[in-house]
């Protein structure tokens, strides 16, 4: 059964745990261009999309900033959407800018070459360059440089909307790509899927690294709606079937952008990471 949170009216999920129920909104983080949170809402013939990534309460209670990212791009000219969701390894304390870093320039560079491993390399080598010089300007400075290590996992969905091509997935790391239909959630980025020339099978391996690692898979779309969420979301959605069945009900079709966000939001008792959705239904009116 659900509860409301009393400080901030996200939902909760089964016991939505004290530290939701009684920790104030408290500082900012120290990083200025960090908002809490961020949401997005937009519109094509047949499709409806809604985004939103909301800073976690472990990040509140450290005064740390939200690490998770998004990013949403059209290309007119192909018609397709694509998303690219990033959450930054939470024990390097300049891991949001890695996250910034990638959902900034992965769009572009995946339309560009039409290939997620080519995507992945480029984007994963100018991280690398991008890292460094920070590292150089710190050390520099004489600041320490442990302070300002940066890693981010990604996942990203390239979705045709005219004609029944399929969609294309690709991810790094614990970041999953997610199929609701009637009721029914599937994790489409389960196991080594389709490896491809770039792909290395090893645990973790979160970028920038020396050997960026990319899995991929093409899925048909057109049915029930996708969601490529962070950890923040994938674990307790696959963990539980409380939380399987909450999200069903309230995501089965497009709720506003606002209620959307809050949704994201839920609270659940030792579920305290960033928290980042983003939704693309089908078969509903623009």
């Amino acid at each position: 059964m659900s509860e409301v949170v009393d400080w901030s009216g996200a939902p909760a999920v089964g016991v939505g745990g004290r530290a939701a129920a009684e920790l104030p909104a408290g500082r900012p983080p120290g990083t200025p261009d960090s908002a809490d949170h961020e949401l997005s809402a937009c519109a094509f013939p047949g499709v409806q999309v809604r985004a939103a990534s909301v800073r976690g309460l472990l990040h509140r209670y450290r005064d740390q900033p939200r690490q998770d990212r998004y990013s949403l791009l059209h290309d007119v000219d192909s018609d397709t959407l694509v998303v690219t969701v990033c959450d930054g390894v939470g024990s390097l304390p300049r891991s949001q800018e890695a996250a910034a870093y990638v959902t900034r320039h992965m769009p572009h560079e995946y339309l560009a070459s039409g290939s997620w491993a080519t995507a992945v390399k480029q984007v994963n080598d100018g991280l690398a360059r991008y890292a460094a010089r920070r590292l150089d300007r710190a050390v520099a400075a004489g600041e320490d440089p442990e302070q300002h290590g940066m890693a981010t996992t990604f996942v990203g969905m390239a979705i045709p909307l005219g004609g029944d091509r399929a969609a294309s997935i690709a991810w790094t790391d614990d970041s999953s790509v997610w199929h609701l239909d009637e009721g029914r959630w599937t994790n489409l980025t389960a196991g080594s899927g389709d490896t491809g020339e770039e792909t290395h099978r090893v645990s973790v391996r979160a970028l920038p690294h020396r050997e960026p690692r990319c899995r991929t898979a093409e899925v048909p779309t057109g049915r029930g709606a996708f969601f490529v969420v962070t950890d923040g979301v994938g674990v307790p959605l696959g963990d539980a079937a409380e939380v399987r069945d909450t999200l069903a009900g309230w995501w089965t079709t497009p709720p506003d952008v606002f209620t959307f966000g809050s949704q994201v939001a839920f609270a659940r008792k030792s579920h305290l990471d960033d928290r980042t959705a983003v939704g693309i239904w089908y078969s509903v009116e623009a």
